[in-house]
């Protein structure tokens, strides 16, 4: 095959849809929109409308959000691993396994959210976060990775940008869309110089992107895995679950190549070998992952522990929990191993089944690592009368299937828009000296340069990052536009001098004082020395990210408001808040806020033994942070790095 050939074959799957695509779309947009209307129902009514309680309060979401955080894991693993060691067979395979990165990793996340019942309460992560708090450093890491995936599947998809530019003009398609083209494109053109330069960035993004999945995941288990119950605290469940995601990731990868196989015609391209040396990989997986299960499941049932006992009885019991995990065992494990054990059986339907088969099974085998567990409690409920028992409620199950939706709708638009093969890498795939006719890039005229390549680059970095700093950006430019206010609304003549923020003769005095037997907080408003009634005053206390507010009030005739002093907050290390009082009305008496420090309520001495263990504590071991802090720093450059090359190679592209 001639690289003409290829880029005619691949660019093919962008002509428009048959009536079987859009039927196929509509399906999933109908599934999507049912699964809308059972989040909108859940957010009105609360988790209420699901079956989690007191005892199960994990179900199908966190199931879910650990199916697809593993799913995306293994799409970046095997691209990676593939690339870092130059395997060439690997070629038409690695776009599918890095979108798949994407799409399951933005499905996977939106589950945490759809799991809180209250997704307007996450922004308090950003405005009231505190260091000391593994959410913020999960935020960090998952941001981390996800911006990650952008980036390296963004560079891996340069070089095919200038033929969908060009290919787009030729069909006579949206402007819009050959100048999206032509952005992302950065002016490549084949040459050495450009080709080095993407050679470099691409290189760097494969090497770092393993250690970083790798981290990811194991932290997700280790939310499973650090907690004190039966099934989860084990210090084999950080490999276990990096070796079932790149087991259920191998599966997915295999499922989507079959289904694009026939659906774009692409039997040339992706060949019997693929699948079975695919084939192979999943064989190997799968025979690892039975390995960790019957050693985790034997070192429970041998060290005879009353709860762990209770819990295998449970798995392996008559019950329906029995039987999904004796289905999983069979169906989702032990068939597989068997259709791929035989090279001679080892066909393309086989393969396809089994991997069919896998990714159902561990789908189940997620939903039998939660809520078995969760229904194994240390004090048998029993005892008291209580039976803890789930079952998905219809709201649940709509969003799961939604959830799936999404994902192949994802894809499907995915493969709408670039090739789902790449086009340059299929061309070295066949080893063909022709290459691929770029047309020189078009630079952009003097009214459009204000969106240049190099911004829209590291806008696709800082996208993922930035994101958890915009809520508090936002608040703290709202908190100086509303203390400024008063200044600047009431109008002045033209030759008169602007009004000062706050009258010289108007004083605030806040002071914390015991009232009744309770402490409050309390601001004294005076005006020439006279008390000030009617006075709205406002009170907040500092924390890390900005300030949380703590109520506000009229002032009394004796010019005073109080509110109740927050005992439940966290100060400094010293157990100190910083409070403030500000005067919101009148206008005429507003002015800057009045901080005060107050000393908290004295503690004995923690002795060092009774110090929770926490990674993020007030007493953090300095060598542990500094080892995360150090690697974020890595990894953070590399991106950086990459960046570096990016931007080079379109200055360049401009000065050729």
């Amino acid at each position: 095959m001639t690289a003409t050939t290829i880029e005619r074959d691949l660019l093919a799957t962008l002509e428009p849809m048959t009536t079987r695509g859009r039927l196929w779309v509509g399906s999933l947009l109908t599934v999507c929109a049912l699964a809308f209307v059972a989040w909108t129902a859940q957010l009105r009514y609360g988790l209420r409308v699901t079956d989690m309680r007191n005892y199960v309060s994990w179900g199908m979401y966190m199931t879910n959000f650990v199916f697809f955080i593993g799913i995306s894991h293994a799409g970046t693993l095997i691209s990676a691993i593939l690339r870092v060691t130059d395997a060439g067979w690997r070629r038409p395979i690695t776009r599918m396994a890095e979108a798949i990165t994407v799409i399951a990793l933005l499905i996977g996340a939106s589950m945490v959210i759809i799991d809180m019942g209250r997704p307007d309460r996450l922004l308090n992560l950003v405005l009231h976060g505190r260091l000391q708090s593994p959410i913020l450093w999960d935020v960090v890491s998952v941001t981390t990775y996800l911006s990650g995936s952008f980036l390296y599947l963004y560079v891996a998809m340069i070089p095919d940008m200038p033929v969908l530019a060009a290919f787009a003009r030729e069909r006579g398609r949206s402007p819009r869309l050959v100048r999206f083209y032509e952005i992302l494109s950065l002016g490549y053109r084949e040459s050495p110089a450009h080709r080095r330069l993407l050679a470099r960035a691409l290189g760097a993004m494969a090497v770092i992107i393993i250690p970083v999945a790798v981290s990811v995941h194991t932290v997700v288990s280790w939310v499973f895995g650090m907690t004190l119950r039966p099934g989860w605290h084990s210090t084999i469940f950080g490999p276990y679950f990096v070796i079932g995601a790149i087991f259920s990731g191998t599966a997915a990868i295999i499922t989507a190549m079959v289904l694009f196989r026939r659906a774009y015609h692409l039997e040339r391209y992706l060949l019997l070998e693929h699948f079975h040396k695919l084939g192979k990989i999943l064989l190997a997986l799968a025979l690892l992952y039975a390995y960790f299960t019957l050693s985790e499941y034997l070192t429970a049932w041998y060290g005879g522990v009353g709860t762990d006992s209770r819990l295998l009885e449970l798995l392996a019991g008559a019950g329906p929990v029995g039987a999904a995990f004796w289905l999983w065992a069979v169906f989702g494990l032990f068939v597989p191993i068997g259709l791929l054990l035989f090279p001679s059986h080892r066909s393309l339907g086989a393969i396809m089944t089994a991997s069919v088969l896998i990714n159902v099974g561990m789908w189940v085998k997620r939903y039998l690592i939660i809520v078995p567990t969760l229904q194994t409690t240390f004090i048998p409920a029993q005892a008291a009368g209580i039976n803890p028992h789930y079952f998905p409620s219809l709201v649940e199950i709509a969003i799961t299937l939604g959830a799936i939706a999404a994902f192949l709708l994802f894809f499907t638009l995915f493969s709408r828009l670039f090739p789902i093969l790449s086009i340059w890498e299929t061309v070295e795939d066949a080893g063909d000296s022709e290459r691929i006719a770029v047309p020189a890039p078009v630079v952009p005229s003097a009214r459009r340069r204000v969106l240049t390549a190099p911004v829209a680059t590291v806008a696709l970095l800082l996208a993922g990052g930035m994101w958890t700093l915009a809520p508090w950006t936002v608040a703290r430019a709202q908190h100086a536009t509303h203390a400024a206010a008063p200044a600047s609304a009431a109008p002045a003549a033209p030759a008169a001098p602007a009004a000062p923020a706050a009258p010289a003769a108007v004083q605030l005095e806040l002071t914390r004082v015991t009232e009744d037997g309770q402490e409050m907080l309390l601001a004294r408003v005076t005006q020439n020395g006279q008390p000030v009634e009617g006075a709205t005053v406002a009170f907040a206390v500092a924390r890390t990210f900005g300030t949380m507010a703590l109520g506000e009030d009229q002032t009394l005739a004796d010019g005073t408001v109080a509110v109740e002093y927050p005992h439940g907050l966290p100060g400094d290390a010293r157990g100190n808040l910083t409070v403030s009082a500000a005067i919101r009305s009148p206008l005429s008496l507003a002015g800057a806020p009045v901080r005060v420090t107050i000393a908290g309520v004295a503690h004995a001495p923690v002795l060092p033994v009774e110090v929770p263990r926490a990674l993020w504590s007030s007493r953090a071991p300095l060598a542990v942070v500094g080892t995360i802090g150090f690697l974020l720093l890595c990894v953070w450059t590399t991106y950086g790095f990459v960046v570096v090359q990016l931007t080079a190679l379109f200055h360049l592209s401009k000065e050729n």
